[in-house]
């Protein structure tokens, strides 16, 4: 299957191939797992509760619609999406109207739920760890929660860059490999898609992009 990471979402495209582990090998693992949420602490526990719904995903015969439902909460508890976008978007986030500003990060909340769901669809064996130990980022005050997601015989590991507010430790950026920017690839992406002042193509953009994952 193909392992999915969040910041390879490119919108031009709708598989992760950069990112494709164990694709065809035929091999089997042990079922998805991970330690229980209640077993981290801190910036840790929002990524362990989210693997432990992306195993219990991959093991559901429910709709696609289902699967999305049963995900949604644990995306919005392991990510600041808001903050997520508006760093992607950088100073031309400022020029967006209000408006188009909730609808983007609704359309944007309902591409990433699509994204992870589709990739870690029925029938998945992916094996997820989540280190309980975290590493200082370098922005302070910031930590960096280091997983890997096993694929057959083929690791990689993602790493979640954490800030604290006021809903707790919540997802900022993620770096595959330990060194590319969930951030810094959606900037370039989402940039041919962004008129100044005016989100209306990279909301249709993102909105297309979550219907082909939905039927994929």
């Amino acid at each position: 299957m193909i392992l999915p990471v969040l910041c390879l979402g490119v919108l031009g495209t709708v598989s992760l191939a950069p990112v494709s582990l164990a694709q065809g090998s035929g091999q089997t693992t042990a079922p998805a797992t991970t330690a229980p949420a209640a077993q981290d602490s801190g910036a840790a526990a929002p990524i362990a509760a989210l693997y432990a719904t992306l195993g219990q995903i991959e093991h559901s015969h429910g709709s696609f619609a289902e699967r999305a439902r049963m995900l949604a909460p644990s995306v919005d508890k392991a990510f600041d999406l808001q903050t997520v976008l508006q760093k992607s978007l950088g100073l031309r986030f400022r020029t967006i109207p209000a408006d188009q500003k909730a609808a983007l990060l609704d359309q944007f909340r309902q591409f990433t739920i699509a994204r992870y769901v589709s990739n870690f669809a029925p029938g998945g064996s992916d094996v997820f760890k989540v280190d309980p130990a975290t590493t200082p980022s370098p922005i302070p005050g910031q930590q960096v929660v280091h997983t890997h997601i096993t694929a057959g015989d083929a690791t990689t590991d993602v790493n979640y860059v954490m800030m604290q507010g006021p809903s707790g430790w919540r997802t900022v950026d993620v770096l595959l490999n330990g060194n590319i920017s969930q951030v810094a690839v959606q900037r370039a992406d989402f940039g041919s898609s962004l008129e100044s002042g005016d989100a209306t193509s990279l909301i249709d953009s993102l909105k297309k992009k979550t219907q082909a994952f939905s039927t994929s």
